[in-house]
């Protein structure tokens, strides 16, 4: 049986697809700062654990509990994540961290904690966006971070890579 972690996997696209692996019969450990939606329902094969992806020991913690659960981990989905529009001239530093900090380096530090303990054959899969690709008025933040995300999703492609370890972003 496989064991994938889905940050931010308690609602939304997180919980969607937390449900479909759940349909094809991994284990599944959702990342997330609240227990609510899916982390509620009493689903066999379904563990959650609070996690602030804005702090990288929280993902050392985070694999190691897969790891205490299942023994390995072989798939870690990058999906926490938010989304505001605002104009440029309403933003400020703590909405620029915010989302700078949950965004990327949230992504970031669930790509490298995730790649210290995945194997050949096993993948990371970050969670962008089309405002990735393009900007858009009044979102020039979200915009960034996505655009980051793309960038680390490549850097990283190439660099685990030779290790047999995919990296994509959806």
């Amino acid at each position: 049986m496989k064991t994938i972690i889905i940050t931010g996997g308690t609602k939304g696209i997180g919980s969607d697809i937390a449900r479909k692996f759940l349909k094809e019969d991994w284990r599944v450990l959702i990342g997330a700062r609240q227990k609510s939606g899916l982390a509620l329902e009493n689903i066999d094969g379904l563990k959650f654990q609070k996690i602030d992806v804005k702090n990288e020991s929280e993902h050392h913690a985070l694999v190691q509990t897969a790891l205490d659960w299942t023994g390995h981990l072989d798939c870690f989905i990058n999906c926490a994540g938010f989304s505001q529009w605002n104009p440029v001239n309403s933003v400020d530093e703590d909405f620029w961290n915010n989302m700078i900090d949950t965004n990327l380096k949230g992504t970031f530090w669930g790509c490298k904690i995730a790649a210290e303990n995945l194997y050949e054959g096993s993948s990371i899969v970050n969670i962008s966006s089309l405002a990735g690709k393009r900007g858009s008025a009044n979102n020039s933040v979200y915009c960034a971070s996505k655009f980051g995300t793309n960038g680390i999703t490549q850097a990283l492609a190439k660099e685990l890579g030779s290790k047999g370890i995919r990296v994509n972003a959806v």
